[in-house]
């Protein structure tokens, strides 16, 4: 049996730091207000790989870097991506929550505010 590895598909692992959120995010010439990011931090595989271990996920509608910078201290990393549309960005954020399962997210993604959007995660059952 192959194992199926699942990547989130967002950005490369950075470190959480003002620095870096400066470099990456508030600077970024690819700058959208909706995005995706994943929090957590760097483990060693048992094969000696080392691995981002996503433990929050969650989208944003706005300023990413502010949204970043209340992590800073409780997390060693982030991932993220920015996207086109809201749409596309809760979409991100549903698939990453059912792949992943982040032991920091209590419960199913809250849609983003003024829409219906409804989760596009086949057979989700927790969306509100």
């Amino acid at each position: 049996m192959v194992k199926k590895i699942l990547t989130s598909g967002l950005g490369k692992p950075t470190p959480l730091e003002e620095s870096a959120i400066l470099k990456e995010v508030d600077n970024s010439v690819d700058w959208s207000s909706a995005s995706v990011f994943v929090l957590g931090g760097v483990r060693k595989g048992a094969d000696g790989k080392l691995w981002f271990q996503i433990k929050k996920v969650n989208h944003v509608d706005g300023d990413l870097g502010k949204e970043l910078r209340k992590y800073i201290g409780k997390y060693s990393g982030f991932r993220f991506k920015f996207f086109r549309s809201t749409r596309n960005a809760y979409d991100k954020e549903c698939q990453i929550y059912h792949e992943f399962k982040p032991s920091k997210n209590i419960k199913h993604p809250t849609r983003p505010r003024n829409t219906k959007f409804l989760c596009s995660v086949a057979d989700c059952s927790e969306s509100d």
